[in-house]
């Protein structure tokens, strides 16, 4: 403990320099090593502190040999200090060896200790073990148990279940067996049906076969008398074609007449519009040269070659000529309607008013002539 080795330090203090007190000392020490173990100190340290004290002590030494007078006193001194330290240290060490043994006495009796806890757990374990075994065995057997008594429900179960199945099966058979005759009931009174349905159809067959009959002479008859109104619509078609066609040529016939006429008198029109003679001084010349063997060319050439007094006479003539014709185009106009006036009068602003409202002339030439409609009309 650390009061032992407050005690050996002590007694290392008060040493001196011999050899015995030396091996005590180490003796004590090996005697002490085994403490130290077992405390936890190390023998090494103790060591250094020992080697430390011996040099403090004979530096104190040296102190004192410079300080004492007396050297004899001093030595019977340190002789009476060695003897009560050798005693000491005697004693010590026995102390020392009676601790040791104590402490291996105590260490064999912690072994002993630690051995019979081991063997004690060693039989705790095989005692939880046994116990885990057997209830591993109590477990497996109720496993076992349980398993029958599943097994058990489960035939009851399996018995129960085929019990309702016969049942649900007698169950069904007797369902079956009333559908059965409920079927045959339904067939016999489905072929009682059928004939009576057989003895209907054939009854409106002969009905049917007689309605036909007549129906196909009625059908005979009717087609006999609609091929003689064919017959007869034939010809009344035939002679209304003719007709219509006769009626065609005789419109076309008028058309071309008409056409004819029209040409005849825009022939006369342009007769009598030329009768009045050329109009310009140049044909005027070309007619009255014509047929004396002139060609074209040679007329311009002569025409352009001509004086100012007889193109003057040629002027004046074409001019007399056009006055003629001015006349005779008068005279083949047809006179104005009151429309044909009042749209020359009014259609110009009507156009003008248009093209304010919009911008396109087409536009604007409708707008205008409806206007000019309307307001004709509520003149009227």
């Amino acid at each position: 403990s650390k009061a032992t080795v407050s005690v050996l330090y002590c007694f290392l203090h008060h040493t001196t320099k011999m050899n015995s007190l030396r091996v005590a000392t180490r003796t004590t020490l090996r005697a002490f090593a085994p403490l130290a173990r077992v405390t936890g100190l190390d023998l090494m340290q103790v060591r250094t502190k020992v080697t430390a004290a011996k040099k403090g002590k004979a530096a104190k030494k040296a102190v004192k040999k410079v300080a004492a007078p007396k050297k004899a006193v001093k030595k019977v001194a340190a002789k009476k200090t060695v003897k009560k330290v050798a005693v000491k240290a005697k004693a010590a060490k026995k102390a020392v060896a009676k601790k040791a043994a104590v402490a291996t006495k105590k260490a064999a009796v912690a072994k002993k200790r630690v051995a019979v806890a081991k063997k004690v757990a060693a039989k705790k374990d095989k005692i939880a073990a046994k116990k885990a075994a057997v209830a591993a065995k109590k477990a497996k057997a109720a496993a076992i148990r349980q398993r029958a008594a599943e097994r058990a429900r489960a035939k009851k179960a399996a018995a129960a279940k085929k019990r309702a199945a016969l049942k649900a099966k007698a169950a069904k058979a007797k369902e079956a067996a009333a559908k059965k005759k409920a079927v045959a009931a339904k067939r016999k009174e489905a072929a009682k049906v059928k004939a009576l349905k057989v003895k209907k159809i054939a009854a409106k067959k002969r009905a049917a076969a007689a309605k036909k009959n007549a129906a196909l002479k009625a059908k005979a008859a009717r087609a006999r008398i609609a091929k003689k109104n064919a017959v007869l619509k034939l010809k009344a078609a035939k002679v209304k074609l003719a007709q219509k066609n006769a009626a065609a040529k005789a419109k076309v016939q008028a058309a071309k007449a008409k056409v004819a006429a029209k040409k005849a008198d825009v022939k006369v029109k342009k007769d009598k519009i030329k009768s009045s003679g050329p109009v310009t001084a140049q044909t005027l010349f070309m007619q009255q040269n014509k047929g004396k063997g002139m060609g074209l060319k040679q007329m311009h050439e002569k025409f352009n070659a001509l004086g100012a007094a007889e193109k003057k006479a040629l002027v004046d003539q074409a001019k007399k000529n056009l006055a003629k014709r001015q006349e005779i185009r008068k005279s083949m106009k047809q006179p104005s309607n009151k429309y044909a006036i009042f749209t020359k009068k009014n259609f110009p602003a009507a156009y003008q008013s248009a093209l304010k409202q919009t911008k396109d002339k087409k536009e604007a030439f409708k707008l205008a002539t409806k206007s000019v409609s309307t307001q004709y009309k509520q003149s009227q």
